[in-house]
């Protein structure tokens, strides 16, 4: 993770200032409800603005059985809860879809749990307030964002996702079920 001014940032900080980023007002800020949100979210970041020109290695995302799919996501995840800078609530209110991606892409049995949560720490808001103000293009990215997709329903995200960047779905089990 970038530490100080001027030192390119990595995916772990993409992820924290993603989480930091102000959605809609009824939102909790410091927080994205599943992986799978977490990734479309990345995703749009990533496809709908300047972000590739300002990281040090921009996210490489792939079509996959769920769409657009980033392993450097899931290792973000893993740095910043490893760090203490993210913790992850797992409850049983969500999205199906959400443990059925994990499950596919290494993660936890689809049958523990339904949703992940992933909320900023004190000290994970800390560091994001610190890179929020060095990188204040980037958290408008993030905000825009959030504040446009984060609290629409998966399925419409989903939809969204899939009908603007179509290649993102090629490989997609869901592809018809949502494009319907």
């Amino acid at each position: 993770m970038a530490q100080s001014h001027g030192e390119p940032l990595e995916g772990a900080d993409l992820v924290l200032l993603m989480l930091a980023a102000q959605g809609q007002p009824s939102e909790e800020q410091g927080r994205v409800n599943g992986i799978t949100r977490l990734e479309k979210l990345m995703y749009l970041a990533d496809r709908e603005s300047e972000l590739p020109k300002s990281v040090h290695q921009p996210l490489e995302f792939a079509a996959y059985h769920y769409g657009p799919y980033s392993k450097q996501i899931y290792e973000a995840v893993e740095i910043l809860e490893r760090a203490g800078l993210v913790e992850e609530r797992r409850v049983s209110a969500g999205q199906v879809l959400d443990s059925l991606e994990d499950a596919d892409s290494g993660g936890q049995d689809e049958a523990e749990y339904v949703e992940r949560q992933f909320l900023l720490t004190d000290d994970g808001r800390a560091v994001a307030q610190l890179l929020g103000t060095q990188n204040p293009n980037l958290m408008k990215v993030f905000g825009d964002i959030k504040h446009r997709f984060s609290s629409i329903p998966l399925h419409n995200l989903l939809r969204y996702v899939y009908r603007t960047y179509p290649e993102s779905a090629e490989k997609s089990k869901i592809r018809d079920q949502i494009l319907q």
